[in-house]
């Protein structure tokens, strides 16, 4: 089932809240239903998932669509195992309540990625499960899953998909992440190969990986040649169209924050990491202070460039906000404006679309989630320019604002949540069939359906002696590797500024004493 099946016919209250203001001669509203959850028949879910998710407690967009996914398990009455590290908080493990069909098993097995701890928030900082230990395969035993579901193709994953050919399950997975890319922000670019080599030979023992989007799937065709291994397939997210809803705008929101009635909020919401590049962001926020525009800008999340954040002119911080408070800041703001280039999804800028807001996003990642010119604009990668010049046309140009609003909420409706929810679990039994009925009950058979020169280079074990020996040198070379390179940036800031200090001292003016010039470094 495509996103795009959701039918468009009548009316759409959420609209009216978004032309309720405009002028008689503005632009007609246009109405669209909303499908109903209630309305929605009954659904029964058969089966018994093991889910593996790297940092099911640290709440990002990997692990809100896990919940999601959850969720729907749950409520079809089938059961859901969550396996994971101890990432984040444990506050996070059941913000929903107990559940008596639902367990969380924490690995054993786990190191701190050291380039994602955040000492501002630890409860964001990631950990890498090294291995499933003897104790962890007896609690997934007593759990007996029906069907394995990979969302992190690393060491644990691969421990995964032997436990799922040892006791003879099927076997998926989803792709959440560009975790190659990332290592060119973090100066870790000798990793990439060795990430992609590890990746494809995860998944290759897969008997299907759902992408995000089209742009994904030719992405890993072209590049990684990721058809040749396994069976490429396209499932989307979804967005709760109640929760995030033009409905939910608050003038008593934007009065407590000291936003002025005509001004006009441009709003970021993501983790502050080098990858979402806040860094154009606050560039075009210091851009339009200085022009003098009219405008605040709002910043919803947090992470290591949290600091930076606060400190931009007209801007409000608000840190990390989730449930009602996430709804109101989006719907309560006027523009989103989005740089991130390694997004899967953008999940964040489908629940700003949901909520109204006109989009200024990077064309490739999160480009179909906009309709360039009429419910936002793209611009390409890393161009700074071009993200400041759609936003300041969107500031100026309320009319065009307004116009962009209502028809960045009628794309939103194609992602409906619990109908892209329900899909997954259908594609569940899609791959519980195809492996009992297609391949008898055995991955070897499927196995040689994807024999060919591209596939299985790493051999037919999913974690041969060799693999485990890489996997050893990378895990624990990358903390030795990240500390020499914190130690030699200290020492070089360390230098630079003792180098300033002694320069300066050398021309101490006639009216300074070298301690007054002390106490001003």
């Amino acid at each position: 089932m495509s996103a795009d099946t959701t039918t468009e016919t009548s009316v759409d209250s959420s609209f009216e809240s978004s032309c309720h203001s405009q002028d008689s001669d503005d632009l007609e509203c246009s109405m669209i239903s909303i499908p109903s959850v209630s309305s929605l028949p009954r659904y029964c879910c058969p089966h018994r998932v093991l889910i593996y998710t790297t940092c099911y407690n640290v709440i990002d967009g990997v692990t809100l669509t896990v919940r999601k996914i959850e969720a729907e398990i749950l409520d079809g009455g089938g059961h859901v195992c969550i396996l994971t590290t101890r990432s984040g908080s444990d506050h996070n493990t059941n913000l929903v309540g107990i559940h008596p069909n639902r367990t969380v098993v924490f690995l054993d097995k786990a190191v701190p990625i050291p380039f994602l701890k955040d000492e501002n928030n630890p409860e964001c900082s990631y950990y890498l499960g090294f291995s499933m230990s003897n104790r962890d395969r007896e609690k997934l035993d007593n759990f007996k899953p029906t069907i394995c579901h990979v969302t992190v193709p690393d060491c644990v994953g691969l421990d995964v998909i032997q436990y799922a050919r040892q006791n003879s399950l099927p076997l998926m997975g989803t792709y959440h992440s560009n975790i190659v890319d990332y290592m060119d922000h973090y100066g870790l670019f000798w990793l990439k190969p060795i990430l992609a080599a590890l990746f494809a030979h995860a998944y290759n023992f897969l008997q299907a990986l759902y992408v995000p989007t089209p742009y994904i799937k030719r992405k890993l065709i072209q590049c990684e040649k990721l058809d040749r291994i396994t069976n490429l397939q396209i499932w989307g997210r979804g967005v709760d169209l109640e929760t995030f809803s033009p409905l939910n705008r608050s003038n008593e929101f934007r009065k407590k924050l000291g936003i002025l009635p005509d001004e006009v909020v441009i709003l970021f919401v993501g983790r502050l990491v080098v990858e979402k590049r806040p860094d154009i962001f606050a560039n075009v926020i210091r851009r339009l202070h200085q022009e003098g525009h009219h405008f605040k800008a709002l910043i919803v999340g947090a992470g290591p460039y949290e600091n930076e954040m606060k400190n931009l002119p007209n801007t409000i911080y608000m840190g990390w906000q989730s449930g009602e408070n996430l709804s109101i800041a989006y719907a309560s703001s006027d523009i989103f404006l989005f740089p991130s280039a390694l997004e899967t999804f953008g999940n964040v800028t489908l629940e700003a679309a949901a909520s109204g807001l006109p989009l200024v996003v990077e064309e490739d990642c999160s480009g179909h989630l906009v309709l360039d010119g009429v419910s936002g604009f793209t611009c390409e990668k890393g161009d700074e320019s071009s993200f400041y010049e759609k936003t300041l046309e969107l500031l100026t140009n309320e009319r065009l604002r307004k116009s962009f609003s209502i028809q960045s909420r009628r794309h939103s409706l194609k992602y409906e949540m619990q109908t892209l929810m329900r899909q997954m679990t259908d594609n569940y039994t899609a791959v519980t069939d195809e492996f009992h009925n297609t391949y008898q009950a055995n991955h070897i058979m499927r196995d040689l359906e994807y024999k060919n020169p591209d596939s299985f280079r790493a051999g037919m074990s999913p974690r041969p002696a060799l693999l485990r020996l890489v996997e050893i040198l990378v895990v624990w070379s990358i903390p030795a590797i990240w500390f020499l390179y914190l130690s030699y940036h200290n020492l070089r800031k360390k230098c630079s500024s003792a180098w300033k200090w002694t320069t300066s001292v050398s021309f101490i003016p006639a009216d300074k004493s070298v301690s007054s010039l002390e106490k001003e470094w």
